[in-house]
């Protein structure tokens, strides 16, 4: 996506279970200093989207990723984008794990919360030899002027 205006910001924890909370609150909270609305589509579905590309990594990545970084942008205040970058360099793959398992259908979810929202993912290999999940979540904001050469978005300062 070629966005005129752009705020990022990078968080980086280790790859452990217990930081899965951690890590998708700093996240929302990012979101929400960037003015987006916490009860809007693109904020849930981050919320979500979060959890599971950051347990994937503690689940399928961890051997080989001792911490893992998390890339937040705003793109014209109009797109919500998230990676979740990690050491494996196995792209995520959707299971289907029957009707008795207790897990395996998070990416799943991720896949039809994205479709719904008109959202996209993708996964990009790294110099590094791991990768980046990517998302995309369309965001009902209008960006409203410029600050400092970044887009200011309604509702924020």
């Amino acid at each position: 996506m070629n966005a005129r205006h752009r705020r990022t910001r990078t968080i980086t924890v280790p790859a452990h279970a217990d930081q899965v909370p951690l890590a998708r609150r700093a996240v929302l909270r990012i979101l929400h200093d960037w003015g987006v609305p916490d009860d809007s589509d693109a904020f849930h579905a981050i919320r979500l989207i979060a959890s599971e590309l950051l347990t994937n990594v503690v689940l399928h990545a961890s051997a080989a990723t001792a911490e893992t970084g998390v890339v937040v942008e705003l793109l014209d205040g109009a797109w919500v984008r998230m990676g979740v970058h990690d050491g494996h360099a196995d792209c995520p793959a959707l299971a289907d794990p029957g009707t008795e398992a207790t897990g395996g259908r998070g990416l799943k979810i991720v896949h039809a919360l994205l479709e719904e929202l008109n959202g996209v993912i993708l996964t990009e290999h790294t110099a590094d030899g791991g990768k980046t999940v990517w998302v995309e979540v369309p965001c009902a904001m209008a960006v409203t002027e410029m600050v400092d050469g970044t887009a200011a978005c309604a509702g924020t300062t």
